[in-house]
């Protein structure tokens, strides 16, 4: 990954300078990026162990690929492309990660789904990221062969989710999922949630069990998730401003963990709770204005297009509903700190921005083959 993104990023400079583009127009989050970046060096600049620290600053700079896929998806074809690309491998990835599953045994949380990624958690962290784009491509397309493709790459993708045993991802869909037929189908929502009841209460036990779960705070699982989050507390009070710093929080867990507490702690296992204590107020305030942005850049315009209905639209509901999903996913999870899914985040708002100027073709002049029908 951090190969292709050097190459990708050395391509974008030189094809950038060609054109004389000026990037720092093409979308809302040039100030966000850099308030991140900001709030990051003064956290790793301040931190308790400044050598493990520093390197990560890195990933502040991963949002510049949201200009990167803003750039090349600015064509309609070329975004319409790479969004057929998106859903076909994501689509792959899930079936991989399906067979690779029923290959251990069925029904069983004791050996979850992880993908072609090797970890379940980030295996349903991405299926919680284009899963949205994909429900919401299939209500609004205007081709029905597009709608169909887009709700059969759906189904798969719920089958592998559902086989993660990946109870964020599965909220954090289920919020998504509210988000879509919330905003381009209201009248379907009620059904939605009653379809949503009957599925966990007849789905199998280990399923059952494994939702309800979320709820039980006796689970071993959210005893410790609470003792990380009280420890992420303690270490917000000893260090507001700026926080302990980026790095692996072993050892500093440790010492500010619970006596009860069993279970090592790299990360907190929340969004919120990680970077308060790890990059303290500044931290917090420049993820707002970051997060905020990126919504912004999926949004901004979208009900316009909404009443125009279309594959843009599908795709820019799709990208503001799995961010809202991702957001509620990360009360639970340090997702934001995963490039395996920072990447694709960053991917699809660009995508997402680019796509408020698409416009939709003419379904009369369609012709060729399924592949062509989606592209076009």
């Amino acid at each position: 990954m951090s190969i292709g993104l050097g190459l990708c990023a050395a391509m974008t400079a030189i094809v950038w300078w060609a054109a004389r583009w000026n990037w720092r127009r093409n979308t809302p989050l040039l100030w966000p990026m850099v308030g991140w970046l900001a709030a990051l060096a003064l956290a790793a600049g301040f931190a308790q162990d400044r050598a493990g620290s520093l390197p990560r600053i890195g990933k502040g700079f991963l949002p510049l690929l949201v200009w990167v896929a803003a750039w090349y998806g600015r064509r309609p074809r070329t975004g319409r492309i790479a969004l057929a690309t998106l859903l076909g491998s994501a689509t792959l990835a899930a079936s991989f990660g399906i067979a690779l599953w029923l290959l251990r045994g069925l029904f069983s949380s004791s050996d979850r789904a992880r993908g072609a990624v090797g970890h379940y958690m980030t295996f349903g962290g991405q299926l919680l990221l284009w899963l949205p784009v994909a429900c919401a491509v299939a209500l609004l397309a205007h081709s029905q062969r597009i709608r169909l493709a887009a709700l059969a790459t759906a189904v798969i993708g719920f089958v592998a989710l559902a086989a993660t045993f990946t109870r964020s991802a599965w909220i954090g869909v289920a919020v998504a999922l509210i988000t879509v037929f919330g905003v381009a189908r209201p009248r379907w929502l009620p059904a939605f949630l009653v379809a949503a009841g009957l599925l966990v209460a007849f789905a199998p036990a280990p399923y059952r069990d494994r939702l309800w779960s979320a709820f039980d705070p006796s689970h071993p699982n959210n005893l410790e998730r609470r003792y990380m989050w009280e420890a992420g507390g303690r270490m917000f009070r000893d260090h507001p401003i700026t926080g302990v710093g980026l790095m692996d929080l072993h050892p500093i867990y440790e010492r500010y963990k619970d006596p009860a507490a069993r279970e090592p702690a790299g990360h907190l296992h929340s969004v919120f709770v990680q970077i308060a204590a790890s990059m303290g107020i500044f931290g917090l305030a420049a993820f707002a204005c970051l997060y905020t942005g990126l919504v912004r850049a999926a949004a901004v315009g979208l009900r316009a297009q909404l009443a125009r209905g279309g594959v843009a639209a599908g795709l820019r509901l799709g990208v503001a509903a799995a961010l809202v999903g991702f957001l509620m996913a990360g009360f639970f999870e340090w997702n934001f700190g995963d490039e395996e899914l920072l990447d694709m985040l960053y991917t699809m708002v660009g995508l997402a921005w680019a796509a408020r100027a698409w416009e939709e073709p003419d379904p009369a002049k369609r012709t060729g083959s399924l592949l062509l029908h989606l592209i076009l």
